[in-house]
């Protein structure tokens, strides 16, 4: 039996753990904590840090594996390229790719260089760094975290101090990077890429909670509407260039993006499957599957994921949300009559663990788009 290593055990993971199960694969799972809703579903867990290279490589070779992957993990990806390359596994990315698209500051760097996407920003260690820094509103993010945690926004140079400390507080080199605001509808972009042509660009909506800083987010809705065909066009085409500037050849390509009065911007860029499962969104309504053509290509098997027939024109993916240090009850989150698919993370009883610290997702539906909108 074919051996699959997968980084992290969270609600993302869990996707990528149950479709390996369901192909065969023996599936063995790691994390820092041995928790997660992918803990019970893994034949073999393992406790170790997603990100300790020289054990994660140990852990490989002594059980042969065949692929290593993670979902939805920033901080998974470097470890992933390493081990991949270390062992002669096929990979995606390559570790300074993985390193350059993990910093924000690095990644801005680099967008800049190339004339993708201009914003202004800093990179910030310290409080002299903000000195003369003049653009705002602004948000303030650790530079090498993921989600929400440490972001802030600050509409003034007062502000702008008190959001530093938490922010280098999160990041795991002590590194802020502070951006102008940038303001309009968002969008996410799932692109994938085949012998360096990219044969998926999708577009969907991506809702966020209000009130609360980093975009938090609260679904998707499937097409993008939140702007007109040509500034969503322009949105695929600013997609497809930094792709392409990025030198990705093969896999998945998830960018965050904001439609601004001055065209589209980068919000992130990753060189990964997203963390929302919006590929079940994009399977459902366009029968594509990105997650197992994503396998189907690391395990140099013929691609047959992107072939399926479109299902359906609309669709929206809601997420189950409540805020940390409760216990879960699923009662309090009634699934609508409508869903075509639901999902939840937790167990009755369970604490809601704090992850971005403001808001967390439980669960989720996927809903005809007439639904999109439930609170």
């Amino acid at each position: 039996m074919r051996k699959a290593l997968i980084l992290g055990t969270g609600a993302a993971q869990l996707d990528a753990i149950r479709h390996l199960r369901d192909s065969g694969w023996w599936v063995i799972a790691c994390s820092y904590l041995r928790e997660g809703p992918g803990l019970g579903l893994a034949q073999q867990f393992r406790q170790i840090d997603i990100t300790d290279v020289p054990a994660l490589e140990d852990l490989a070779r002594s059980e042969r594996v065949d692929l290593v992957y993670s979902v939805g993990s920033d901080l998974a990806m470097p470890a992933v390229a390493r081990v991949a390359a270390a062992l002669g596994l096929r990979s995606f990315i390559w570790p300074a790719l993985a390193d350059l698209t993990q910093n924000k500051v690095r990644l801005r760097d680099y967008l800049q260089r190339r004339d993708l996407s201009p914003v202004n920003y800093r990179q910030l260690r310290r409080r002299a760094d903000a000195v003369g820094w003049d653009h705002f509103p602004a948000i303030v993010k650790p530079a090498d975290s993921q989600g929400q945690r440490g972001v802030c926004r600050a509409d003034s140079m007062r502000e702008l101090l008190a959001c530093l400390p938490p922010a280098l507080a999160a990041s795991r080199s002590a590194t802020a990077i502070v951006e102008e605001l940038i303001e309009g509808p968002e969008v996410s972009a799932n692109v994938f890429v085949v012998g360096g042509t990219i044969v998926v660009n999708e577009l969907s909506d991506r809702l966020v909670v209000a009130g609360f800083p980093g975009g938090i987010p609260r679904g998707h809705v499937l097409p993008a509407r939140c702007a007109s065909e040509a500034a969503l066009a322009q949105a695929r085409a600013l997609a497809a260039q930094c792709v392409h500037a990025l030198g990705i050849e093969n896999g998945p390509v998830y960018l965050q993006m904001k439609i601004t009065a001055c065209g589209p911007r980068i919000i992130e860029i990753t060189p990964r499957l997203d963390g929302c499962h919006i590929w079940r969104l994009i399977r459902e309504a366009r029968g594509i599957d990105l997650l197992a053509a994503s396998f189907q290509l690391l395990a140099d098997e013929p691609l047959r994921a992107l072939d399926g027939p479109r299902r359906a024109e609309h669709l929206s993916l809601h997420f189950f949300q409540q805020p940390p240090g409760g216990l879960f009850a699923r009662a309090a989150h009634p699934t609508p009559g409508t869903a075509l698919y639901s999902e939840f993370y937790l167990q009755d009883g369970k604490a809601v663990t704090p992850i971005n610290g403001h808001l967390e997702k439980v669960g989720y539906c996927l809903l005809p788009e007439a639904a999109c909108a439930l609170p």
